[in-house]
């Protein structure tokens, strides 16, 4: 074989080879592709669905629930609830439900008969909390108690059974206990997020 043949087979081994590399990386920027497109997905029926909050307080004969962490700061700084929706005798005592809405549910409310918000439907258990980013807390007035989840599985096993395992810690608003759900110390992030919707008590 000539040099310039050997030349030849050499020019096209590393041409072949730069192709197949070529291809490799193209599959996996389709594959990162692909994920984004699905965690975008996942992000878009999120704002769709406003799942990824809940915060249920029962006090003062009432259940107060929340799927939007805004809502639930100027209740906090005001006692009022800027869009609501009020149902009678919606809890296991009899007691009357507060349910807060977001400007797009109460549009919807208007023209769509029997229309519920997701601070209803996930108090209902007819709305799932999303399975990832999810954050909530369940708060009862009678033995002053927040107890603080993030997997909305345990929140709903919560709601129906009223038992929990968890750390529990006594640094809440107002002197209250705070239950860290399934946590054998206190969660970083989970706390974090905590004190961050009251402003750091």
């Amino acid at each position: 074989m000539s040099i310039n043949a050997v030349k030849a087979a050499l020019l096209g081994f590393a041409a072949l080879s730069a192709t197949a590399c070529a291809t490799k990386d193209s599959y996996m920027g389709a594959e990162k592709e692909k994920a984004y497109d699905a965690e975008l997905a996942v992000k878009r029926l999120t704002e769709v669905n406003n799942n990824d909050d809940y915060f249920e307080l029962r006090k003062d004969n009432t259940i107060f629930v929340f799927t939007d962490a805004k809502s639930y700061k100027i209740w906090l700084a005001t006692h009022e609830i800027p869009l609501l929706v009020t149902k009678f005798r919606v809890g296991p005592n009899g007691e009357k439900g507060k349910f807060q809405l977001i400007k797009s549910e109460t549009k919807a409310m208007e023209s769509q008969v029997g229309f519920k918000g997701a601070s209803q439907k996930m108090y209902e258990g007819a709305l799932e909390g999303t399975d990832k980013g999810f954050f909530g807390f369940v708060y009862n007035e009678r033995d002053n108690s927040y107890t603080v989840f993030e997997n909305w599985v345990a929140l709903k096993a919560f709601k129906a059974s009223g038992v929990v395992d968890g750390f529990a810690a006594s640094n809440g608003p107002n002197g209250a206990k705070v239950v860290y759900a399934g946590a054998a110390s206190e969660p970083a992030a989970a706390a974090a997020k905590f004190a961050a919707l009251h402003d750091g008590k």
